[in-house]
């Protein structure tokens, strides 16, 4: 009687011949795939199982990321009510149906609809604006790196405490950086040594209180390192005078050490989606305007609204761009060109999912999750999906 164990070490063999047998033929025809090899070794591997599941991790969290980006302009549009209709109402009043559609970059949005263009308050437009103007300036700044010119990264403050509101600070250290500039000390000491400058505004909230500050470029020859000395005396000059007390945090001075990393940090920190997990306005200093948003800080929203309502969050001197085309803010916000048309609604139903303002969500459970899942939502909210249906 054969037993067990033969025919075990019998079934191991022949299963080892077929396997080199299928290895041979599939080399051959350069079809061989190793983790199609022996089911019980190669099959099932992890790293395969890991590889799925991060891709499904990272369709999550930019699901979610997009999601709360919905969420809080629908939360600033009861403030700013161009920022809920941003990408929502139709630029024409007489048109019969909604496209939307995809642009040649990958992303989605609907055709034909206004962009509010709010860089304080939209969290969409402010990154569109700010990734282009990313751009504009690294370009610049590494042709006067190869130029030799010297980049300086100044940052500029001022005392606070919790009282103070946000629109006496920003008037004052606005006020002071224009004072030292327009000095006529500082405008004799640019005639030695040409200096063009670029500024950006941050403005974060905490334990004391509002706490705006400048992120500037200072950009010369070399020497220029002394040169700007004068413009900060300057603007400590005038901060006494206001009665401000001056210490070692008032003004920060940094050479550029010539990374891209280094300049987005610096100058558009918070307004760069770099790292969506880690929600993308975050700061260890304070809290940005979007975090106040998510947290319902109604004072504090109507605060910062009520004062950077109008102004500008980035300036630059007249002949900082030499090398490099700057875009007007109309040129940026403008829809990507289209790259084929995903689904068309008609405007009685597209009325319908505006008025329960669910469109930007329907873009997103498309873009992400698919068909399907997207007429499931509209099915929650009782919403006719028949134009998905027959797409």
């Amino acid at each position: 009687m054969t037993k067990i164990s033969d025919l075990a070490e019998k079934s191991n063999k022949q299963c080892a011949q077929n396997a080199q047998i299928i290895r041979t033929d599939c080399a051959e025809n350069v079809l061989f795939s190793f983790s199609l090899g022996n089911i019980t070794s190669y099959s099932a591997k992890p790293i395969n199982r890991e590889i799925q599941t991060q891709a499904d991790k990272n369709l999550a969290v930019k699901y979610d990321y997009r999601k709360r980006n919905i969420i809080r302009k629908k939360e600033i549009g009861k403030f700013v009510p161009r920022v809920s209709n941003c990408g929502v109402r139709p630029i024409k009043k007489d048109e019969k149906y909604i496209d939307a559609v995809q642009g040649e970059k990958g992303g989605i949005f609907y055709r034909g609809v206004q962009r509010c263009g709010c860089v304080w308050f939209c969290p969409d437009c402010m990154y569109k604006l700010m990734k282009v103007r990313a751009d504009e300036l690294y370009s610049q700044l590494k042709k006067y790196n190869e130029a030799g010119k010297v980049v300086l990264f100044v940052t500029f403050t001022l005392q606070h405490i919790r009282e103070d509101s946000l629109g006496d600070l920003h008037g004052k250290l606005l006020g002071t950086f224009n004072f030292a500039n327009s000095h006529r000390t500082w405008i004799k000491e640019k005639k030695n040594l040409p200096v063009e400058y670029l500024r950006t505004f941050e403005i974060l909230y905490g334990m004391n209180g509002w706490h705006p500050h400048l992120h500037s470029v200072f950009v010369g020859d070399p020497g220029i390192e002394e040169s700007i000395k004068v413009f900060e005396n300057l603007y400590k000059q005038e901060l006494i005078r206001l009665g401000f007390i001056v210490n070692k945090h008032t003004i920060i001075t940094e050479k550029w050490n010539g990374r891209l990393e280094k300049m987005e940090d610096y100058l558009f920190k918070g307004m760069l989606e770099r790292e969506l997990t880690s929600g993308s306005m975050k700061s260890g200093k304070g809290k940005t305007f979007f975090d106040l948003v998510d947290e319902g800080n109604q004072g504090a929203i109507t605060e910062y609204v009520e004062v950077m309502k109008g102004k500008r969050q980035y300036h630059h001197s007249r002949g900082f761009f030499k090398d490099v085309w700057v875009k007007s803010d109309e040129e940026i916000i403008k829809d990507d060109k289209v790259h084929q048309v995903l689904f068309t609604i008609p405007m009685d139903i597209y009325k319908d999912i505006c008025s329960k303002g669910i469109a930007l969500d329907l873009l997103n459970e498309y873009l992400y999750k698919g068909k399907d899942k997207s007429i499931e939502f509209l099915e929650l909210y009782d919403v006719d999906a028949s134009f998905l249906d027959s797409g």
